[in-house]
């Protein structure tokens, strides 16, 4: 692997949107498929602040969109899905999770050869803070609370992963899966075993392992944190850790992985647990698990780490690029696999937001950014069937569908 961090020239190719919504490459256009505040399907109205997302192809015809809404425990400004926050909550019942809560999933039906909304739907309430997560092996969606805040006078606690099965059209009963850790989840990936990889948003968070007891249920098995010989993987104050380096892996069991308060990262941390600089998107191919650490390296502008599993048992870990130049990735957040087998990454920075390409040989290419709003992007994946990319435009509240000649982008 080449380390590249330079980007292609093709800011030339890149087309000014009469919109004023996202510029990207000329090869490529959009549509916009759902934006916060209209009616859905049952009633309810899209919430707002969308973040990670997965499409999963459910029929030969059709596409589903299971996508979170980093929302907390008012509306507000970011727009919850109920007009009446308390009462409608309330009727939902055990389907809705905490009564002081309003974050969740919804799920977007797409008509695969028209590229048309079918429906859409409320798919998960009452959650809180709903930040990333990740496809299932058995293509679930595990949206992943990224708050570990607690309702007292009911007794509900936050900080844990729910599973949304996209082939159920109508609003699901959450359970948390406890036992895969209550911390500041960001988001999850699985890797050819079938054991789960989840990261933590915090400037001194770990990477966690949960290995399931059982297949295609995540209600019981083991969590562990990351440890490789050095605890400090953030490169603040000097490299300790240069792009490329290579470290055997070891993995520290958590006994208590749902604490009463937020110390589940202190607790591996003093079985010698390697801390990491707010850990974000995760993905897998079919060789290793690719994280970012968004506040990662000297200049506090990102990592990317790789980690291969060897066996069941060992892994290697791999500080797989640092940014550093400043025409280039800034603070890299959600990521995925793209159909052609480059990393796609976004940005959240305070500058200008971006989405960019990664080759296998490392070099980077520039997607989309966007000029106009300070807005976010997030949640970048792709559809099964086609190679369309949905992406969120996460404060305007807007899911975009990108299509296009993906060979010229890259070129």
């Amino acid at each position: 692997m080449l380390h590249a961090s330079k980007a292609s020239g093709n800011r030339s190719y890149f087309s000014k949107d009469p919109n004023r919504i996202l510029d990207m490459h000329s090869s490529l256009s959009y549509d916009v498929i759902s934006t916060k505040g209209s009616l859905m399907f049952d009633g309810n109205r899209v919430p707002g602040n969308p973040d990670g997302m997965a499409a999963f192809s459910v029929d030969s015809k059709h596409t589903v969109i299971v996508r979170n809404h980093e929302l907390g425990r008012t509306s507000g400004k970011l727009m919850g899905p109920f007009k009446d926050s308390k009462k409608n909550a309330l009727s939902l019942g055990k389907n809705h999770y905490d009564p002081t809560a309003f974050g969740g999933t919804t799920n977007i039906l797409i008509n695969d050869k028209t590229n048309e909304v079918v429906k859409e739907y409320l798919s998960l309430s009452g959650t809180m803070t709903n930040c990333a997560g990740g496809p299932s092996p058995w293509n679930t969606w595990l949206t992943c609370e990224e708050n570990t805040s607690k309702n007292k006078k009911e007794g509900i606690s936050h900080g844990y992963v729910f599973e949304v099965d996209p082939k159920k059209d109508f609003l699901q009963e959450p359970v948390p899966l406890k036992n895969m850790g209550r911390f500041s989840h960001e988001a999850v990936a699985f890797d050819r075993y079938g054991y789960a990889y989840l990261t933590e948003d915090r400037s001194d968070g770990l990477l966690y392992k949960f290995i399931p007891k059982q297949r295609n249920s995540l209600l019981e098995g083991d969590l562990y944190a990351l440890k490789i010989k050095l605890q400090d993987s953030r490169n603040w104050k000097k490299n300790n850790i240069l792009v490329g380096e290579e470290f055997s892996v070891e993995w520290v069991k958590l006994e208590d992985p749902d604490p009463d308060d937020d110390t589940l990262r202190k607790t591996g941390y003093e079985k010698g647990a390697t801390i990491f600089a707010r850990g974000e998107g995760i993905t897998s191919d079919n060789n290793s698990v690719y994280f970012t650490c968004t506040s990662g390296g000297k200049n506090r502008r990102g990592q990317i780490w790789r980690l291969t599993p060897i066996s069941k048992f060992k892994a290697k870990l791999e500080l797989w690029f640092e940014m550093s130049d400043k025409d280039m990735i800034n603070m890299p957040d959600n990521l995925t696999v793209a159909p052609w087998g480059d990393l796609i990454v976004c940005e959240d920075n305070p500058d200008i937001d971006r989405l960019w390409g990664i080759k296998p040989d490392g070099s980077v290419y520039l997607i989309a950014e966007n000029s106009y709003t300070g807005a976010e992007l997030a949640g970048v994946c792709f559809n099964q069937k086609n190679d369309t990319m949905y992406l969120n435009i996460q404060q305007n509240g807007q899911t975009i569908a990108i299509k296009g000649d993906w060979n010229r982008v890259r070129s």
